[in-house]
């Protein structure tokens, strides 16, 4: 009986020490949450104007570049850039991520731009990706704002040389704390959505020096911080999935504690009772 009264206080002892590493987690990530929100709404916002510009810009344009706006003849394939973590303990988000990816990626035809280290272990080890997997410089999860802006003039580039119809973007969309999924955006070619306010109808912007010149400037801006956006929100994705998973955590450890618990008191008060009946039983015979 004290064989599995110290075996049930081994595991209570085990499930509190794990646990003081879910909390101490926990509070990590809620830490990490706080700071990637105010990163996202911070690029979400710059992304909105640069997109708006660029907008206008398309509108106003008598002869707007087509080189971002439509793929190039004899271009085949897509680009994908997946964004995944690099650590894990975050419950589904990178197999969901990842699933998703695979519905979309044709190994045959298109390629693929791994970010985070559990895209690149997911597809490295995979022979039908190993062909597929191209490599751009080293972009990666927290990049700043001016390594996003190396990396648009590299897609840019490769843009240029007419080798994909499109370069899209597979990420996690954040919906809010609770919730988060897998989503694609289309980077390049641009679509601009064009709504302009009631006023610009007889008022139009004067745009210095042209038009043309302005778009063409703001093209690598506006990639920049479309990709920077998504990078954030896939961060603060992350984070809100990681932090759920230690929640919860802690509330497994809590019921197995109560669990545990409760088979120790009863193991012992059975320990007990049995040692009183053996100094009875033990009086009795005397």
């Amino acid at each position: 009986m004290s064989l599995g009264l110290n075996k049930t206080k081994r595991r209570i002892a085990s499930v509190k020490s794990t646990q003081k590493i879910t909390k101490a987690m926990g509070m990590i990530a809620s830490v990490k949450l706080k700071r990637c929100k105010d990163r996202f709404d911070a690029s979400e916002l710059y992304r909105d104007r640069v997109r708006e510009l660029i907008s206008k810009c398309f509108y106003y344009a008598k002869n707007p570049s087509k080189r971002f706006t439509q793929a190039k003849e004899g271009a085949k394939g897509t680009l994908f850039i997946v964004i995944t973590s690099n650590l894990g303990l975050c419950a589904g988000y990178n197999s969901n991520l990842l699933k998703y990816a695979r519905t979309l990626i044709d190994p045959n035809n298109d390629d693929l731009l791994l970010v985070g280290e559990k895209g690149k272990h997911h597809f490295g080890r995979d022979e039908a990706f190993q062909e597929s997997i191209v490599n751009l410089g080293d972009i990666g999860l927290g990049a700043s704002y001016r390594e996003c802006f190396k990396f648009a003039f590299e897609l840019m580039r490769i843009w240029e040389k007419a080798r994909y119809e499109k370069i899209e973007l597979i990420y996690t969309h954040y919906v809010n704390s609770l919730r988060f999924e897998p989503a694609s955006a289309r980077l390049l070619p641009i679509s601009p959505e064009v709504e302009l306010p009631d006023y610009e109808a007889y008022c139009p912007p004067i745009i210095e020096p042209k038009v043309e010149q302005v778009l063409n400037r703001l093209l690598p801006y506006y990639l920049a911080g479309s990709f920077y956006n998504y990078l954030s929100e896939s961060e603060l994705s992350e984070q809100s999935a990681r932090r759920m998973a230690m929640d919860n955590a802690n509330d497994n450890a809590d019921e197995l504690l109560d669990k545990l618990t409760i088979e120790y008191n009863k193991a012992r008060q059975t320990a007990i009772t049995q040692e009183i009946v053996e100094v009875v039983s033990g009086s009795s015979n005397a």
